[in-house]
């Protein structure tokens, strides 16, 4: 994967914003004077240090570490990690926080990616509150933009595990747009509950690994993606993994996303429940009041430790 800007999940987007960016270089000696013999001589002569590794910003909370500096510095760090299990980024929101509070093996998910973001915007509200100046929503979808809207790299592998075969025959269209052969790209529908048939779960694992998978993208939501990565573990090999969801169906253009007033303002839930409100009901009327508690908790712990 490579360096790209921020952009929209659009599909109509994702072919137009290929850039390229070259990191600045900068040379300390590099001076008016640098031709002087002298000037040569101290450059000779004066120790270099090496560069201090920069440290990525994060905001914690939970427990837990979660990145705030950008989607596509995330994907660099995760794609330059050794590759010997998988490397799952979650992206948290109000939902995951209340499933975690309850769910030992999503908790064992979150606990084990590589990194973790957030997602919803009260989680940025709550991290900003505790001291995380910094802390800015890192979504699903960010994450699969700055993925698939860099050219294609020759080893690119993708395997995407989607809910609908319409949404794996899109994103295959969109994906050779964008320039990725057919060979590159498998897509697999798996029935509802196979993350509960462990049999179904090693063949799907083998395919994914047989494919040489170099990105693996998870439609199927959570927590049931998550978990599944988690428990399959170095049976896929070492893909970098996104749990993106919902986001894989905005880009197959299969689902709006909210407008961006929406989303800044902290109201992208309201658009997704009148889209799908006998789905979501529950979610966000019934089980999401229990984040509250779960954030006075964090905010209490916070005070004491003052």
């Amino acid at each position: 994967m490579r360096d790209v800007p921020d952009t929209s999940i659009l599909p109509e987007t994702l072919m137009a914003r290929r850039l390229y960016r070259l990191d600045a270089l900068s040379d300390p000696f590099l001076r008016d004077d640098r031709s002087r013999p002298e000037a040569v001589a101290s450059r000779a002569a004066t120790p270099v240090e090496p560069a201090a590794a920069t440290v990525p910003a994060t905001a914690t909370l939970f427990g837990m570490a979660f990145r705030v500096d950008s989607a596509e510095a995330i994907l660099r760090s995760v794609a330059a990690a050794p590759a010997t299990a998988p490397r799952l980024i979650t992206t948290a929101n109000v939902d995951h926080t209340v499933v975690l509070s309850q769910d030992p093996a999503f908790r064992a998910a979150y606990a084990g990616a590589a990194v973790r973001t957030l997602d919803g915007t009260p989680l940025v509200w709550l991290a900003r509150l505790l001291g995380a100046r910094a802390a800015q929503r890192i979504t699903g979808h960010d994450l699969l933009a700055a993925a698939l809207s860099a050219a294609p790299a020759p080893n690119d592998r993708i395997f995407l595990i989607v809910a609908e075969e319409e949404v794996g025959t899109r994103m295959r269209a969109l994906l050779a747009r964008i320039g990725h052969p057919a060979s590159a790209v498998a897509v697999a529908v798996p029935p509802f509950g196979f993350e509960h048939d462990a049999a179904f779960g090693r063949t799907l694992a083998q395919r994914i690994r047989e494919h040489g998978t170099t990105l693996l993208v998870m439609g199927v939501g959570a927590p049931k993606s998550e978990v599944w990565v988690s428990r399959q573990g170095a049976a896929l090999g070492g893909p970098v993994v996104l749990s993106v969801g919902e986001a894989l169906n905005v880009a197959a253009g299969l689902v709006p996303r909210a407008p961006v007033l929406m989303q800044r303002i902290g109201l992208e839930w309201l658009f997704r429940f009148l889209l799908a409100p006998r789905r979501l009901f529950r979610r966000y009327f019934l089980r999401s009041w229990r984040f509250l508690a779960i954030a006075g908790r964090e905010i209490a712990g916070a005070v004491r430790r003052r």
